[in-house]
């Protein structure tokens, strides 16, 4: 039941037809009877809703429509449909040049995660949601390191770009933004040598030399020169 909710919550209020609710919930492990199966976790999944609300008239949240099914839901009823709105507000602050709202509105955003995402649910299309909804969080925690840093917000936001960098140690973008926090700290020595730690990384791991932005960056702060146009190197004005 838990797998065909989290399939149709992905896209509420759009069909889902059948054969493809069928391969997302069981993958490879189908059914002996699959369709007759979709039926039970369906009429399980509207009573569940009827259950936990004490309205009859929940069961209709989930509709059998066009050889499919829907799920009648607001997105922001849905926690990773109110998390990409929070997180498109906050790209359209930054774009104003709201930086102080969109650090909030990020910072809400991702206060919105808790715990691993679709537990208990396997299969290869969980697995791929899983992927999306980690990248989709790690965008918007490096839009909000962004945003501090231009607010010059630099001391604070060097643990978490440090425990950003250890999670992702060939993520060149990481490594550029720690750099310039550590630079505006007045800790330019530390900012090389993590250059020099993706780099030994990078090589070491996948043969290929640091690219060109993360490269202009090392120069400049090498000659004590973050300009606006390092900052923009680094992804952050």
């Amino acid at each position: 039941m838990r797998g065909l909710l989290a399939v149709l919550a992905w896209e509420p209020n759009q069909i889902i037809p059948d054969a493809a609710l069928i391969d997302r919930i069981w993958d490879e492990s189908l059914p002996r009877h699959p369709q007759a199966a979709l039926y039970t976790l369906a009429a399980r999944l509207r009573a569940a809703f009827a259950e936990a609300s004490g309205d009859a008239a929940e069961r209709e949240r989930v509709i059998r429509r066009c050889g499919g099914y829907v799920l009648v839901a607001a997105p922001e009823d849905i926690d990773v449909h109110r998390f990409r709105s929070a997180v498109a507000q906050a790209r359209e602050n930054v774009w104003n040049g709201a930086d102080a709202m969109a650090v909030r509105l990020l910072d809400s955003a991702i206060g919105m995660w808790r715990g691993a995402q679709l537990t208990g649910i396997t299969g290869a299309w969980a697995d791929r949601v899983r992927m999306t909804l980690d990248q989709e969080r790690l965008a918007a925690v490096l839009a909000c390191a962004e945003a501090r840093l231009r607010l010059g917000r630099h001391a604070e936001t060097v643990p978490l770009l440090a425990g950003l960098a250890d999670e992702h140690p060939l993520d060149e973008q990481i490594a550029g933004l720690l750099m310039v926090a550590l630079y505006r700290c007045g800790r330019q020595a530390e900012a090389l040598a993590r250059y020099t730690t993706v780099r030994t990384r990078l090589v070491g791991a996948l043969g290929v030399e640091p690219g060109a932005s993360i490269n202009e960056l090392h120069r400049r702060i090498l000659h004590g020169d973050l300009s606006p146009i390092a900052s923009r190197i680094a992804g952050i004005d």
